[in-house]
């Protein structure tokens, strides 16, 4: 027996969408401007090209909207974004029990995204700098790297304000910053963290002359 397209369903929740159900009991979520351009109508007969496309359709309507969600709660660029939307289709394909390769789909989507100007890689800086105010400037040139950034070069950090904020800790008040041996575990426990040498000797210089 033909696929067929018993309803189109309204949304309760979401304007633009539509809810298509099929004869073998899948059920799509769809754009509701893709129902006039593919001529979709319930008791039409789906073949396996209409079929297909309706697949892709959904797909793409679902995995463009969550990106711009993504993109809404903090800035992305495509090294970002890329992976979410991979694991993001992972989840439709078992959600909807789809099958095929739909991973062209992510190309068009970024491509989509950076025509809007939606993939902001000077946002996406400014946004990585605030978010890892307190780590050290080794680090965040690791964490640049990874994203295959640069970390600007006028940045200057605040890392003796850092690891000056790290030893004003509680668990570090009763420590003699001058005994060697206390100075030797911070230098070492510190520059485990990233920090240069000469930053945390002049973070310690001041803090135990302030004491």
């Amino acid at each position: 027996m033909p696929l067929q397209l018993l309803r189109l369903l309204p949304s309760r929740r979401t304007n633009n969408r539509v809810w298509l159900i099929f004869s073998n009991s899948l059920k799509l979520p769809f754009f509701i401007d893709d129902v006039v351009i593919l001529g979709l109508k319930t008791g039409l007969e789906i073949n396996e090209e209409l079929f297909n496309k309706i697949k892709t359709s959904s797909l793409y309507y679902l995995l463009y909207n969550y990106s711009l969600n993504q993109v809404a709660l903090s800035p992305k660029i495509s090294q970002t974004l890329s992976p979410k939307i991979r694991q993001k289709l992972r989840f439709y394909l078992r959600k909807y029990k789809l099958s095929g390769d739909y991973l062209y789909l992510i190309d068009q989507i970024i491509a989509k995204l950076s025509s809007l100007n939606l993939l902001d890689e000077v946002a996406f800086t400014n946004y990585l700098l605030r978010k890892n105010q307190k780590h050290s400037r080794q680090y965040l040139s690791r964490l640049f790297s990874y994203y295959h950034l640069s970390l600007p070069q006028n940045y200057l950090g605040a890392d003796i304000q850092n690891i000056k904020n790290i030893l004003v800790k509680k668990k570090y008040l009763s420590l003699n910053l001058l005994e060697n041996s206390v100075k030797n575990k911070l230098f070492a426990s510190l520059l485990r963290k990233g920090f240069a040498y000469h930053d945390i000797k002049t973070a310690i210089d001041e803090l135990s002359k302030s004491r």
